[in-house]
């Protein structure tokens, strides 16, 4: 569970980081038949608190496995300007219900994720703890996409 402290900052390969947390779940994505695809730069840093950031990651990844029990496709990518660094962390499974669309997952019923419980409202603090947030949305393909905003840290100077 994320404590109240601050983040520790330190910049992290973002790439390196979320093939970490892809190959401690490979065992269960395979047994799932789920393909990844991770489309980050090898040079894309992020500088964030690197045991709350992952947390947050695989918390979102875990709901992706769950949400595909019969297999499917995880696809993670990222962004980044000189203010924000976005991950997106997105699944072909059934998606969200329309009525729980465009809210962010504290807003969400834990009935609604399953397993995931309230891990979710886990990875919404961690991204307020970091002064960025996460998103939830439907693929236009089918599935849902979970988009976490990280500000750049010199960006969150400026605010302080």
């Amino acid at each position: 569970m994320v404590n109240a402290t601050r983040p520790q900052w330190r910049t992290l390969g973002l790439r390196e980081l979320v093939v970490d947390i892809c190959q401690s779940l490979s065992r269960q994505m395979s047994s799932r038949t789920i393909e990844v695809v991770i489309d980050i730069p090898s040079q894309q840093t992020i500088t964030a608190d690197g045991n709350m950031l992952r947390q947050a990651i695989a918390n979102l990844v875990v709901h992706a496995i769950d949400t595909m029990p019969d297999g499917g496709a995880l696809v993670v990518t990222s962004s980044a300007n000189r203010n924000m660094v976005e991950l997106e962390i997105a699944d072909s499974g059934p998606g969200l219900p329309a009525e729980m669309q465009h809210r962010s997952p504290d807003e969400l019923p834990r009935a609604s994720f399953g397993s995931l419980d309230f891990g979710l409202a886990v990875v919404s603090r961690i991204a307020q703890l970091h002064g960025g947030s996460v998103q939830a949305v439907n693929c236009p393909d089918g599935g849902a996409a979970f988009t976490l905003s990280i500000p750049c840290l010199a960006s969150l100077e400026k605010v302080a």
